[in-house]
């Protein structure tokens, strides 16, 4: 399998590069494609289904092909996977459980490969709801079984927090769930969860919550727990605007790695907080401390490894990176996307995201917030 990249700021810049992307008899069957929401997405679509290029799409808060980043841009993946090795699957949520979406479009993937592997990408209006990623890996799950490889992300619109949107050739949803479907015994599908966040303090309990609020942590108020022991001093104004994801809970699983969950609201009032994620009453965790340059070091540390043990060579990679980290690393994101790239020195298509979908290392598969999940693909 063959694999390019290929980017632009307009609709008339990826014409462009995808028709140089062919002048040498290329010709890809699937585009993977991460777009700025202020794109004309529909425009996009149509170049590429003119070509007849089966496309996985979401909307994105920045895209990258390697180290550079564009913000409110285009990027592509374009592959030449034979057909009957792969599928999309697209279907609204709307006014439906996700779980129940998911676990029908799980059954559906079944009937058209004995041994599916997923690449999935959500969409939500995010002004509605709260979307718990853990349901859709809940309905998968049911469908398929715990032992199925997902990654992917949640879409994004540019830090304008009000509705994303995934996409194929003729079909979008700004409440959907988009999911490419490979043949696994003929495509191989390995990837990573790291975060590098590295937790410190004493072990803290979650003794009450419901969905993802924290109301007691310890038996005490959440927000009073976390005011102290990170030693912020808000008022009720301040703390009604403190920027979501500033606080990140290393929480502890029974198996594999912790889970990385940020922090989304807080409440003065009732002294409670949200997190972006799914959370548990009894699950136990550790504050993380503020990011540094080991955080990138660790993330491309642990590609590399993946690489050298498990992996040697592949055909192209998809990277779905925390919008999180991209504010909280600054420039470092950078140098951790050219690491993870560079790993493996094959054609990449990435985007900034709201949520990401992967298994933890040794453990299970996990919706992650403020984590870098990369997977590498490979025809067999």
């Amino acid at each position: 399998m063959k694999a390019k990249s290929i980017k632009g700021n307009s609709t008339e810049e990826i014409s462009v590069a995808l028709q140089k992307s062919m002048v040498d008899g290329y010709k890809p069957t699937l585009a993977i494609v991460f777009i700025s929401i202020k794109q004309d997405i529909k425009a996009v679509c149509e170049i590429l289904d003119h070509q007849d290029i089966s496309i996985f799409g979401a909307t994105s808060s920045g895209e990258f092909i390697d180290e550079e980043i564009s913000e409110e841009g285009i990027v592509i993946l374009l592959m030449d996977m034979k057909q009957t090795d792969f599928s999309i699957l697209i279907k609204s949520y709307e006014g439906r459980k996700m779980e129940e979406v998911a676990r029908t479009m799980g059954l559906d993937a079944l009937e058209r490969f004995e041994n599916p592997s997923f690449l999935i990408c959500n969409s939500m209006v995010i002004r509605k709801r709260f979307i718990d990623g853990r349901a859709l890996i809940d309905g998968l799950e049911s469908a398929v079984g715990k032992h199925i490889t997902i990654w992917g992300g949640n879409a994004g619109d540019d830090r304008l927090y009000d509705h994303t949107m995934v996409f194929t050739n003729k079909q979008s949803f700004d409440a959907g769930v988009l999911l490419l479907v490979l043949n696994a015994d003929n495509i191989a599908m390995k990837g990573m969860a790291g975060y590098g966040w590295k937790p410190a303090g004493t072990e803290r309990t979650i003794t009450r919550c419901e969905d993802n609020i924290i109301y007691t942590i310890d038996g005490k108020p959440a927000l009073d727990v976390v005011f102290k022991l990170l030693g912020l001093q808000l008022t009720k104004e301040d703390s009604e605007k403190f920027k979501p994801g500033n606080v990140i809970f290393c929480v502890a699983r029974q198996e594999g790695a912790p889970v990385m969950r940020a922090s989304g609201y807080f409440n003065w009032d009732e002294k409670c907080i949200s997190v972006l994620g799914d959370i548990q009453q009894g699950d136990t965790f550790r504050f993380a401390l503020p990011p540094d340059f080991n955080i990138v070091d660790q993330v491309t540390k642990d590609a590399r490894q993946l690489k050298q043990s498990d992996f040697p060579d592949a055909d192209a990679m998809v990277m779905f990176s925390c919008i999180g980290r991209f504010e909280e690393l600054g420039p470092m994101v950078s140098i951790e996307i050219e690491g993870v790239k560079n790993s493996f020195n094959v054609p990449m298509a990435g985007y900034f995201c709201y949520g990401e979908f992967g298994r933890s290392t040794n453990g299970k598969n996990e919706f992650h917030n403020n984590t870098c999940c990369w997977v590498a693909l490979k025809e067999k």
